[in-house]
């Protein structure tokens, strides 16, 4: 007898207890469901936005391969505004800057890449831009702006950062340190790779220097 007024008990327990927590249990789950939807819609939302941007970044580059360069100006410029957090972004400028070079707009092209060195997340595609700048600088005579924007961390593309800073030191007439960093980005460059052919060229238009 005393075990079934013991479940009776607990029964009336627990309905006081639902009918004190139905609302905070219910709006938890509400929240819990709203929380899992939110994050598929959200992560559908992404993968959404990345495609758009892939697929502006793909008409950019059949753009320029038309000769239309206006209209891969206006997607470059969409995405930047757009898509800034994409690579499509980051890539979408260096080929505008690329562009830009090749139409003798240098200003421009100095622009496009600085927002890749201080937008991309990607590293390597910031030192890429970093590189290209610093050849736009060189072809704009800012000599010692070049040099400068060399310096810094560069990764695998150290032999090409060594390569260009020794071009700009042979334009300032400094030979020695020319001859230095071409040596340095000829002994980190792999033999089968063709451009370790230019730079033992330009080291041997400098045999008769001797470094400082």
């Amino acid at each position: 007898m005393a075990t079934h007024y013991d479940d009776e008990a607990q029964a009336e327990q627990l309905k006081t207890w639902w009918k004190e927590n139905w609302k905070a249990l219910a709006a938890g789950l509400v929240i819990g469901l709203g929380a899992i939807f939110g994050w598929e819609g959200w992560q559908k939302h992404q993968q959404q936005r990345a495609a758009d941007a892939s697929q502006m970044y793909e008409d950019l580059k059949q753009a320029l391969s038309d000769g239309k360069s206006d209209a891969a100006k206006t997607l470059a410029d969409k995405l930047v505004a757009d898509y800034a957090g994409t690579p499509y972004a980051a890539g979408a400028q260096l080929r505008m800057a690329a562009e830009a070079v090749r139409t003798e707009t240098l200003d421009d092209a100095a622009a496009r890449l600085l927002w890749v060195r201080e937008h991309a997340k990607d590293e390597g595609l910031r030192q890429v831009a970093q590189l290209r700048a610093a050849r736009v600088q060189w072809q704009q005579g800012k000599l010692d702006e070049a040099l400068k924007t060399l310096d810094g961390e560069s990764g695998a593309f150290a032999p090409l950062f060594d390569e260009l800073r020794g071009d700009i030191k042979l334009a300032q007439g400094d030979r020695g340190a020319a001859r230095g960093a071409y040596e340095k980005a000829y002994a980190a460059t792999p033999e089968d790779q063709p451009s370790r052919q230019l730079l033992q060229r330009k080291l041997d238009d400098l045999a008769d220097t001797v470094q400082s």
